[in-house]
């Protein structure tokens, strides 16, 4: 390992994107934002749980989308495909919430009160904690449909743990990337070991992986690689969005995919 001394050590390295990427980058965040207005709109007019789950879910996956370009110029590219891999996981989330429309709200509901569904019944919290718990589910069933109450109400008395919220109705992630097209099952199985600490997966997008340098450097051939990444899922995430909320903004979808990015193919893969 090596480690910069003195005066450059105190300097901040700055490598930009290129126009091109810069352009991807922000059309991403441009058309996220557009179905937010609109949803927000809506939200106004017809209140619904699935809006709240899905602003926030949009919001998270902006600002890891911003970091990530942050990084990039930065020189610490590495790094992203751990931020990657959770924009993967944003999205399976969105997935779970509207792959079934008729399910939509339910499965907002559980989403939103997922901490709180997993320690109602659990033993090892005292009885103020848990009924407290209680409380705030019993809150927000009330702001269910009235065909989706009975069914959350049952939830008060599961007692069955979950790795994770959708289940049993998903067994796991794959479960539902199954389900789609493209690239998201790949993506999700390759940056997986970037968040298990695997050598491969923390290795993707560094240039040079077997260098030992600690320090900040660039990466030119990675980092498009990592601005395609988070623009594509980013991307897939906002398009599920404004389908489920019927923001009509899909031309904006089609637009920037084949647009936008992928006449960037060549620059990405050639990088």
């Amino acid at each position: 390992m090596t480690e910069s001394e003195g005066e450059h050590s105190r300097q901040e390295p700055h490598w930009p994107l290129s126009a091109e990427l810069s352009r991807l980058h922000e059309i991403l965040i441009h058309y996220a934002v557009e179905v937010q207005k609109v949803a927000t709109d809506f939200q106004t007019r017809r209140p619904h749980i699935s809006y709240q789950a899905l602003a926030i879910l949009s919001m998270r996956g902006v600002t890891i989308h911003r970091s990530i370009r942050d990084l990039c110029e930065l020189g610490w590219t590495p790094v992203t495909s751990i931020l990657i891999r959770t924009l993967v996981d944003l999205y399976v989330n969105v997935l779970a919430i509207v792959i079934s429309p008729a399910d939509s709200e339910f499965m907002a509901f559980r989403y939103l009160l997922s901490f709180a569904l997993s320690r109602v019944n659990d033993t090892s919290l005292g009885l103020e904690v848990r009924e407290k718990h209680r409380k705030e589910i019993e809150g927000a069933i009330a702001h269910l449909p009235e065909s989706d109450i009975k069914r959350a109400e049952a939830l008060l008395g599961d007692k069955n743990r979950k790795n994770y919220w959708y289940q049993p109705e998903y067994a796991n992630p794959t479960a539902l990337l199954k389900r789609t097209t493209g690239d998201m099952p790949f993506l999700y199985r390759v940056l997986s070991g970037s968040t298990h600490g695997g050598t491969v997966g923390l290795g993707f997008l560094d240039d040079q992986p077997d260098d030992f340098d600690i320090n900040q450097r660039e990466h030119p051939r990675r980092t498009p690689l990592a601005i395609a990444f988070s623009s594509r899922i980013l991307l897939e995430l906002t398009f599920l969005r404004d389908g489920a909320e019927n923001t009509g903004q899909t031309a904006g979808y089609y637009f920037i995919l084949n647009e936008v990015y992928l006449p960037l193919r060549k620059v990405i893969e050639g990088a």
